[in-house]
């Protein structure tokens, strides 16, 4: 049986403030509280629209009420659905500048990240103190035109495969290594799983998927934060 993955893509900078308005209604009891405690108001903004984003879209593919989900943290951290739908349907999510990605699947574990790449200073000094060894000398050997670009594709693969397990970036970059010589072939010593990892050039940077997905269908969110197709020139492989 195929395995398919959705990943959904939108722009937050683009919805109107009264639409954002709103959203407050569709948080659930325990979100709402949270998003209370975000001082910060870009992010406050970025968890409502991320919360209200992720509970539409469960709900819509489970046929539940969307305040009537429940959420719990798995082993790490990572939410996750709990009770009426939690077997079979995972999620996971991704900020990045104005760009929310937001992965649904059937099999867990699933991780997405999103990376627009945007550092305005050489990634060698980073990527020597945080990634593998093999991999920085990967990247030091390449033009320095094309160290950037490298240097956030590696980055965004290997966060997408620390999001799917749980522990995120405190887990270990150098235990997630990637070999572009071979194929991008994954050597995981964070848990040994056998992740597939697929990536998207978007925006100047990079949008990876972890998980277990035969196929991946990517769609848009508008304005209106209703769904429409991706045409397939936007996220074709280089």
């Amino acid at each position: 049986m195929m395995t398919i993955t959705d990943l959904f893509l939108l722009n937050s900078a683009t919805l109107a403030p009264a639409l954002v308005q709103t959203l407050e209604s569709e948080l659930n009891p325990v979100q709402h509280l949270q998003w209370q405690g975000v001082v910060q108001p870009h992010r406050r903004r970025e968890f409502l629209i991320s919360r209200v984003v992720i509970n539409r879209l469960l709900a819509q593919r489970l046929g539940q009420d969307p305040q009537k989900l429940q959420f719990c943290s798995g082993p790490h951290g990572k939410p996750m659905l709990a009770g009426q739908g939690a077997q079979c349907c995972h999620f996971n999510l991704s900020h990045s500048g104005d760009w929310l990605a937001i992965a649904i699947g059937e099999q867990g574990p699933i991780g997405v990240d999103l990376e627009l790449g945007r550092r305005a200073r050489s990634p060698l000094p980073l990527a020597q103190r945080f990634f593998a060894p093999a991999e920085y000398q990967y990247l030091a050997a390449l033009p320095k035109a094309q160290q950037a670009g490298s240097f956030y594709r590696l980055w965004s693969r290997k966060e997408a495969v620390l999001k799917a397990h749980g522990g995120g970036i405190a887990a270990g970059l150098e235990k997630v290594e990637f070999v572009p010589q071979q194929g991008w072939r994954l050597v995981n010593r964070l848990d040994g799983i056998d992740y597939r990892v697929q990536d998207w050039p978007w925006q100047g940077g990079w949008l990876s998927l972890a998980g277990h997905q035969d196929d991946v269908r990517l769609h848009r969110l508008d304005e209106q934060l209703e769904i429409v197709a991706l045409q397939p020139h936007l996220y074709e492989n280089p």
